[in-house]
């Protein structure tokens, strides 16, 4: 399989909102308030609004919901999903794995709704870091 850079996603969040124990796991809410993402083919801001909706699994792991809007430098908005896997007791390296997908009415990006992509996650000292590359 080849792939290659679409963009580098960094995420600000406000503090996690513990919603509880339910019947699947713990339920947990990460309010993003900004971010940045670049590119070699796009590059903008992340919109305040969107969250990271995520299942505290009995076992640890995190299953991950994520929606936001980024806006282009260009004034575009592409609205971005993902899915994703966070297991910080993996051995090694934390596992952080995302399926991320993009929608846009803009033509300029209208390239992204044709795509499929992966990405790689990390919790940094200013927050979440998701590396993503496009399937070819």
């Amino acid at each position: 399989m080849r792939s290659r850079p679409l963009m580098t996603l960094r995420l600000s969040t406000a503090p996690t909102q513990n919603i509880g124990a339910g019947p699947r796991g713990t339920r947990l809410t990460f309010p993003i308030t900004g971010g940045a993402f670049e590119g070699d083919r796009l590059r903008g801001k992340v919109l305040p609004g969107g969250a990271d909706w995520v299942v505290k699994r009995p076992d640890g792991v995190l299953e991950l919901d994520l929606r936001i809007t980024l806006e282009t430098d260009d004034g575009a908005l592409i609205h971005m999903t993902f899915e994703g896997i966070r297991d910080d007791r993996a051995s090694g390296a934390p596992y952080f794995r995302t399926l991320p997908r993009f929608e846009t009415a803009e033509a300029k990006y209208s390239f992204l709704n044709r795509l499929l992509a992966v990405g790689t996650g990390e919790i940094s000292a200013a927050g979440p870091v998701h590396v993503i590359e496009e399937i070819l």
